[in-house]
């Protein structure tokens, strides 16, 4: 009892002297205006960053739900492999009876050629009852929805939010954005938010009659009520349609309840990488206050010793320190929260649809993130303050008040010095990520694939249920005719056809393996018809072309220069033969007609690798792929429907329910050349953060060593020293720390490089160039910054010095 009553003394007196501390901290922080300001922007900057980051990141592991309570939203999912199947409406109207359930709705599923956004594209369509979206309790990221009032309105749709943000470049306003589905033109009146999963995979949802025999029922369960207390009724719904629909011979009928409740994405390296960035660029500014409160108060030392001769206690003298420390962290606060959503807005605008895809989310403030911002601002708190508290609380009175602290020209800046090091450290360290981040989007947007990609389109085609059992002769001529329309349309010079190879054993073997050559073991191999090089631009070094007649009879083959010298050393590979198989395979031998230039076929996945050593191959022969196919098209400039016209000409010359795209050349190389310019944004503002505060910190000590030393600078001019001596002796004391913190965040930073590794293009963590320039970055930023101070130190005048002191 009487611990307790020691400790709630020790807390009320503690919180006596922090009150009575108050004015005496008002009037030291308004009598240091640059303090106050470099102190509470680098906590605003650093607290904002962290926050932006840690809401990120918040937002992929614990997504924001489309749906109110989606604890209680489930999808009714029915198994069984009978030829007639209990429809839609059989199964709503089972489930209407059982207890538990709310209530229910269904979506059909359909996909649709969706002529949007001067495209034709393949979309999954959900055709949705009126009270859908009501049943879910869903809302719009943009616009709004229909509603059971809007039950008579005709021709109106719902886009997802990868449709809205890939069609329609994420524009803030609907506008007039329309859709067109054969003849009827729907109005676009909402968009969706992110991961919308009723249905899965869902492009579009158009209000209208439910498919009676085709769709997906969708439940609401009644609070409380778990999908354990409704399976029972399920299983006991599908023996009752097994006994009415199911042969003997079937499976007996299942059904189960798939939760809507979203997925939290799984944190890899890359995003433990994010988290420690915003940890180092929080710990940098931890560091500089805490340097400059150390700094602080060794200029205020003095007059610590004299309160503490006078009767103050020690715990009076930390508990000021702490106010000071803690009136900046609530001011930085402030800021933090000002840059916070300055940040968050700039990731929004800027995070691509690839990213939203593979999980990424929009920052959001929640609990969670309130909580994180909470701590770091206690962590600041408590590094900035404790350190200089305990120092300041260790004044001894009587050493002090002995010497003079105006002409003392000790080294009593050496004790904060290595917080200068350790923050430059860190800021090293994120700069060295920013580089490789940077290089990487440099090497990647600089690449040239040899082809004018404007005036290029790609089209993909997949016969959808084919099968095994569909002869393969009937698939070419389906994955041929496509070919035929796309060249007759207006605006096209040229289109090509390329599918897979089927090549037995993953070996191709040539008429001088027979003679003892080695074979060619997993070449890189495309089925290409004639018009392929002439459409990409390629040039034959040597032999000819494809022609129509290689693919009817029997097939050739086109060589690049590396493979054809790897397969043929010192021969002529014109003329020779090969097959696409081992010695046994039945696969027909192929003459080589052509031999293509390496650098038109070279693309380089991992250029930090080294030279790219595939083997390349084309081969114009009897298409025998049931895989999908595409097509390399280029068109006129200045014909603006081209695209659309390619679209339509596919569509009309497939079977129903077949899937196409058609797409600008480059368009899968731009999703990733966008997403990588998105990480580098990130640790672009990390690193830049960390730069700024890194050298507003070495900025900072340096001042203050420059104005400690002054004496020592009077008496050396009087000796004979140059001014720029003076400067000399200040950016000497900078390069000192600068080198210190490149050294040591040189290492860590090449290490964190391999965290990030799988998101970087043509880079090696270990990278001269992108180190080099983190090192002179920081380097360069630390010198400016110490301008000012050595500039200083030049114009000090040995009189006016020597008469203060």
């Amino acid at each position: 009892m009487s611990a307790i009553n020691a400790g709630v003394k020790n807390a009320i007196s503690f919180l006596k002297s922090l009150v009575a501390s108050v004015p005496q901290t008002s009037r030291s922080l308004r009598r240091s205006p640059g303090f106050v300001a470099i102190a509470t922007l680098s906590l605003g900057a650093a607290l904002g960053m962290s926050t932006s980051v840690f809401a990120l990141i918040d937002g992929m592991t614990h997504p924001v739900t489309p749906y109110a309570h989606d604890e209680q939203l489930f999808e009714v999912r029915v198994f069984g492999t009978a030829k007639v199947m209990p429809s839609t409406k059989d199964v709503s109207d089972a489930l209407v009876g059982i207890p538990g359930i709310a209530r229910i709705t269904t979506a059909g599923l359909n996909w649709l050629d969706v002529e949007l956004a001067e495209s034709l594209v393949k979309l999954q369509v959900s055709y949705i009852g009126p009270d859908f979206f009501e049943l879910l309790g869903a809302h719009a990221r943009l616009g709004r929805l229909p509603s059971l009032d809007d039950s008579r309105l005709q021709n109106v749709a719902v886009l997802s939010d990868d449709v809205w943000r890939k069609r329609f470049s994420n524009r803030k306003e609907i506008g007039d954005a329309r859709i067109t589905i054969g003849s009827h033109v729907y109005s676009v009146i909402g968009v969706m938010p992110p991961h919308t999963n009723a249905p899965s995979w869902v492009d579009l949802w158009i209000p209208a009659a439910a498919d009676a025999t085709r769709g997906i029922p969708y439940v609401r369960l009644h609070p409380g009520v778990t999908p354990k207390d409704v399976q029972p009724h399920l299983d006991a719904m599908m023996r009752r349609m097994t006994a009415a629909y199911a042969s003997p011979m079937d499976r007996p009928f299942a059904a189960t309840l798939i939760t809507l409740h979203l997925n939290p994405l799984t944190l890899n390296d890359f995003h433990h990488a994010m988290y420690g960035a915003a940890l180092c660029v929080l710990l940098i500014a931890c560091a500089n206050v805490a340097a400059l409160m150390l700094a602080r108060g060794n200029v205020r030392k003095r007059d610590y010793a004299l309160r503490l001769a006078l009767g103050a206690s020690r715990g009076d003298i930390a508990s000021e320190v702490m106010f000071e420390v803690g009136t900046l962290a609530v001011i930085g606060a402030a800021a933090g929260a000002i840059a916070a959503t300055w940040v968050s807005g700039l990731v929004t605008s800027t995070m691509p649809v690839a990213m939203v895809a593979l999980g990424f989310a929009e920052p959001h403030w929640s609990a969670r993130v309130l909580m994180m911002s909470a701590a770091a601002v206690v962590l600041a708190f408590g590094v900035a303050g404790g350190i200089p508290a305990w120092q300041a609380s260790r004044t001894d009175p009587a050493g002090t008040l002995k010497d003079s602290s105006g002409g003392n020209t000790g080294r009593s800046h050496t004790r904060f010095r290595w917080l200068v090091v350790g923050e430059l450290a860190l800021t090293m360290t994120l700069l060295v990520s920013a580089s490789l981040m940077l290089k990487s989007v440099r090497i990647m947007a600089a690449y040239k694939f040899g082809v004018d990609t404007k005036a290029m389109l790609s089209a993909r085609v997949d016969l959808v249920n084919t099968g095994n059992k569909t002869p393969i002769e009937e698939i070419a001529r389906a994955y041929r005719a496509p070919l035929d329309r796309i060249r007759s349309v207006p605006g096209v010079e040229s289109a090509a056809m390329t599918a897979p190879c089927d090549i037995d054993h993953h070996v191709v073997t040539t008429d001088r393996t027979i003679a003892g050559g080695a074979p060619a073991t997993m070449p890189q191999c495309t089925n290409v018809t004639s018009g392929f090089f002439q459409t990409l631009g390629y040039s034959v070094a040597e032999g000819r072309d494809f022609s129509d007649g290689d693919m009817l009879n029997g097939g050739a083959v086109i060589l690049d220069q590396k493979t054809a010298k790897k397969l043929f050393p010192h021969e002529r590979a014109i003329g020779r033969t090969l097959k696409l198989g081992d010695f046994a395979s039945r696969k027909p031998w192929m003459t080589i007609v052509g031999v293509v230039r390496d650098k038109d076929v070279q693309f380089h996945l991992y250029p930090e690798r080294g030279a790219d050593s595939t083997a390349v191959m084309f081969i114009s022969a009897p298409d025998s792929s049931r895989l999908f196919h595409y097509y390399p098209i280029r068109v006129s400039p200045g014909v603006p429907t081209v695209r659309v016209d390619v679209s339509r000409a596919i569509v009309s010359a497939l079977p129903p329910r077949s899937y196409s795209q058609v797409e600008p050349w480059s368009a899968g190389y731009e999703e990733e050349l966008s997403q990588e310019r998105f990480v580098s944004l990130i640790f672009t503002l990390l690193g830049a953060a960390s730069l700024v505060l890194g050298a507003a910190g070495l900025f900072s000590v340096i001042s203050y060593i420059a104005g400690q030393r002054m004496r020592e600078f009077a008496v050396r001019v009087a000796l004979g020293a140059t001014r720029e001596n003076l400067a000399g002796l200040v950016l000497r004391e900078a390069l000192v720390m600068s080198l210190g913190g490149t050294a040591v965040g040189a290492g860590f930073g090449m290490w964190a490089g391999f965290l990030i590794w799988d998101k970087m293009y043509g880079v090696y963590p270990v990278d001269a160039g992108a180190l080099i320039a983190a090192e002179v970055t920081l380097l360069l930023a630390t010198m400016l910054a110490c301008l000012v101070p050595a500039l200083s130190a030049m114009r000090a005048d040995p009189v006016s010095v020597m008469r203060a002191t």
